[in-house]
């Protein structure tokens, strides 16, 4: 019952056995304050997650490492063409390449585990099919990744850039956003991933490129 003593309020329990021999009256009152204490509990987890909200991209189509504090480093910003490399002045075929112009990007990363990205896409895009990943090679200058072969008669061959590919994975990340995360330990080397474009006729692509560097350089 509530009593009044000095113009203070107390709350005064009876004395009652533990529970689970506690008398009706006392155990509605510990299940009431039990459901007011998960109550109270689940609001703070509520906003300590809004505290910790996720840092997005502010721009679509911009790709950012992830690093361990959950903050977005910008890569370096380049356009990809797709370039023809001639083998003996077109006799002996040509190989369509992506190229970026110089031979190391500016942004270098350590060779450490499974690096992480993230990329606001529009629209219902999905990031396994809008973005590719590649593994350069230094080449006169530049930075190229083979991508198709053609004969002296002008026909595809059956080329395949599987040991310049690399897997991801990719899952929701934030509100509009999404986490792409390398299948595979990345090697010392050049990277770049690429937003394919929706013009299947545009020889460039907008390309976010890094490079990795052996541990202890």
């Amino acid at each position: 019952m509530l009593r009044g003593r000095d113009s203070r309020i107390f709350l005064s329990l009876p004395v009652c056995e533990p529970w689970p021999n506690a008398c009706p009256s006392c155990k509605k009152f510990l299940l009431k304050f039990a459901s007011v204490a998960l109550i109270l509990f689940l609001v703070a987890g509520a906003r300590g997650q809004d505290m910790k909200k996720l840092t997005e991209p502010e721009s679509p189509s911009v790709l950012y490492k992830l690093d361990s504090s959950g903050q977005l480093v910008p890569l370096e910003s380049e356009v990809v063409r797709i370039k023809r490399k001639f083998h003996a002045w077109g006799f002996s075929g040509v190989t369509a390449v992506y190229q970026v112009e110089g031979e190391k990007s500016r942004v270098r990363l350590k060779a450490e585990g499974k690096p992480e990205f993230v990329v606001r896409l529009e629209g219902k895009v999905d990031p396994l099919e809008a973005v590719q990943f590649y593994h350069f090679d230094e080449l006169d200058g530049s930075r190229v990744v083979p991508i198709v072969d053609f004969d002296i008669l002008n026909r595809m061959s059956n080329f395949q850039v599987v040991h310049a590919t690399v897997d991801f994975n990719a899952e929701k990340y934030g509100s509009s956003s999404f986490k792409l995360i390398s299948v595979q330990v990345l090697v010392p080397g050049e990277y770049c991933l690429l937003i394919k474009p929706t013009n299947k006729s545009e020889s460039k692509s907008p390309g976010f490129c890094f490079g990795i560097d052996a541990a202890g350089n």
